[in-house]
């Protein structure tokens, strides 16, 4: 059964990550329901992530201090519960309440999850990360889909299934992560004998370069989360689809990273990270200017156009997920669990700062205009990716 631990561990990270897409995927229904204005979905959005953003490095350095591997059933439940609740609250400012704790359950979740799959890697970590990511990608894809079946037919009562599958794996990895803890400390002690014969290295965290790799998370994590919050708006306002068809974009969008997640740390295991951030980089800035573009072409080629640079800015988040986190991890050697609240959880949540700033120039031009002030941030990840330096150079 030890074989599976790590696979338990990326089925808790697609339960967790399909209760963080429902929120983007059900932003027409708000907005119809509601009568919000893109400010204020971008406000829920906001709700969704910025404590969530202020939270994780916390909680990945106190999981270094205390090691508390049990917060990822708690994060995992506690997201669930707050997306299962979205479905009963009768109030803007009950959708708020309920965005801001999904946020909270997925910030207590990504440092602990992804340290211990960091353990559970062994010498094969990007490999590992790769699994791992996996799950998140499984989840933003079919999160939206799952979703949008639920409450544009059956009513958005039906998220409380989100909460039933949270309650069952949150249950499951509480009774079993002594076990799995112990399974990592086996791999460990396997590792240290296999490298008994070379020298042991004092482990040392690398901060000036955490820091440029941290201004790449921030370009990516601005991007990600507003294309994220936005696409299935853009594709019912500005490409005239059905709402359905917004959330079936949203699942396109993360379908991709379900297989260039694994292949991006394949890749970063056989070429170095840093090469693979830098390929992703270069795909997803020609790809963000030219969705921008998008509504000003023919109707005959402007859906499959769409779909194809949608398939492009998935595929560039994807490839670099893992090698960001790898990047990260072997940065802050002592300080692991810090490491994985910014790489894993911080990059994730950080750009929905942004989403309120987006949504207002939406309400005032218009929503392609607006995202185009997304593009500046990716030259500069492009520009700080440059100034990374292989960590094995470093010792």
């Amino acid at each position: 059964m030890q074989k599976y631990y790590p696979y338990l561990i990326t089925l808790s990270h697609m339960i967790n990550d399909s209760c963080q897409s429902v929120l983007p995927a059900l932003l027409p229904l708000f907005i119809y329901t509601y009568g919000l204005t893109l400010e204020q979905a971008g406000f829920l959005i906001l709700a969704n992530t910025a404590l969530s953003s202020l939270l994780q490095p916390l909680l990945g350095y106190l999981s270094d201090k205390l090691n508390q591997p049990r917060l990822i059933a708690a994060g995992t439940l506690l997201s669930a519960c707050s997306t299962g609740m979205m479905g009963f609250v009768s109030s803007y400012e009950s959708l708020l309440v309920c965005a801001t704790l999904a946020g909270v359950g997925s910030s207590i979740f990504h440092p602990e999850g992804a340290k211990i799959m960091n353990r559970l890697g062994g010498g094969k970590k990007g490999k590992a990360m790769g699994t791992f990511a996996i799950g998140g990608s499984s989840g933003f894809a079919f999160g939206p889909l799952f979703a949008g079946a639920i409450a544009y037919t059956v009513g958005a009562h039906g998220l409380a299934a989100f909460t039933l599958a949270g309650i069952i794996i949150s249950t499951v990895l509480f009774l079993l992560m002594p076990r799995i803890v112990a399974h990592a400390q086996t791999i460990d002690q396997a590792v240290a004998t296999e490298h008994s014969t070379v020298a042991v290295q004092p482990l040392k965290n690398y901060w000036k370069y955490f820091g440029i790799l941290f201004i790449i998370i921030l370009s990516q994590s601005v991007n990600f989360r507003v294309v994220n919050a936005f696409i299935p708006v853009f594709w019912t306002h500005e490409l005239g689809t059905s709402p359905e068809q917004g959330s079936f974009a949203l699942t396109v969008f993360f379908s991709i990273g379900i297989f260039m997640t694994y292949i991006g740390g394949l890749l970063g295991d056989k070429y170095g990270p840093i090469k693979i951030i830098r390929l992703s980089l270069l795909i997803w800035l020609p790809s963000m200017f030219l969705l921008t573009q998008v509504p000003e072409f023919s109707v005959t080629i402007m859906m499959p156009l769409a779909y194809l640079i949608l398939l492009m800015i998935g595929a560039a988040k994807a490839i670099s997920y893992s090698p960001v986190i790898v990047l990260g991890q072997t940065y802050l050697a002592k300080s692991i669990g810090f490491a994985s609240g910014i790489t894993l959880g911080v990059s994730q949540t950080i750009g929905g700062i942004i989403a309120p700033v987006v949504g207002n120039l939406a309400d005032t031009y218009s929503l392609p205009a607006a995202m185009m002030t997304l593009v500046p941030f990716l030259i500069v990840g492009l520009v700080a990716s440059l100034l990374l330096k292989d960590p094995k150079k470093l010792q």
